[in-house]
């Protein structure tokens, strides 16, 4: 029996070893997967803050625009009532 202990032992050890560096190649994957994720995210956050700071400059040129815009149609009101 301890010789067929040892043939199990040895056999078992390559697929054991085969586990571990699949298991480690597996690691070493999500490890970049992660690191990417977490670029590509501050990249996102980076354009977001972008976004909304060209989304606020255009909310105020536009309420400028529309204040122009009030004051010549009431103008021309005027106008064409006088």
């Amino acid at each position: 029996m301890a010789t067929a202990n040892s043939r199990n032992k040895g056999g078992l050890e390559r697929p054991r070893e085969r586990l571990e560096k699949a298991v480690t190649r597996l690691e070493a994957a999500l490890e970049a997967r992660d690191h990417k994720s977490g670029e590509s995210d501050a990249a996102l956050a980076t354009s977001l803050a972008a976004a909304e700071a060209e989304n606020a400059r255009l909310t105020t040129l536009n309420r400028a625009v529309s204040g122009r815009l009030d004051s010549a149609i009431g103008r021309l009101k005027t106008i064409l009532e006088g």
